[in-house]
């Protein structure tokens, strides 16, 4: 599956819009990306769903949804604790955006989800998943 990756907070970035064709492409992405202070991203897949992004050092979060904007919204969901705040904020539009703790997942499994829906078109099953 082909997906646009948008970046949600520098749209000036060279990656911002660029279609991503594999899970190597797509890891590779996100690897360069990885440093930035935490931000927000987009995963739109050709199949009508799209991936939100937040992308931020050592932790992230992944949002599945219809890439029209309709519902369900559905945040994965840690088993474990990744952070010592109540939540993260993640820039996304200039806008500092907070996600509460227990949507905070260590960032190679945001990697993991994304590749298998680059793979797959689908929500990874290897989460829990909760409708917001």
């Amino acid at each position: 599956m082909n997906a646009v990756f948008n970046d949600m907070q520098d749209h000036s970035s060279p990656i911002d819009g660029a279609t991503i064709h594999d899970r190597w492409e797509l890891l590779a992405v996100l690897d360069r990306l990885q440093d930035r202070e935490p931000f927000g991203s987009e995963l739109v897949g050709d199949n009508g769903y799209k991936l939100t992004l937040g992308i931020g050092g050592k932790i992230g979060f992944v949002q599945h949804s219809p890439s029209d904007g309709d519902t369900p919204y559905l945040l994965a969901v840690t088993p474990e604790k990744q952070c010592q705040q109540e939540y993260v904020e993640f820039l996304i539009g200039d806008t500092p955006t907070p996600i509460p703790r227990r949507f905070c997942i260590p960032f190679e499994m945001v990697k993991k989800i994304a590749a298998h829906f680059i793979e797959t078109g689908e929500r990874s099953p290897t989460v829990s998943w909760e409708e917001i």
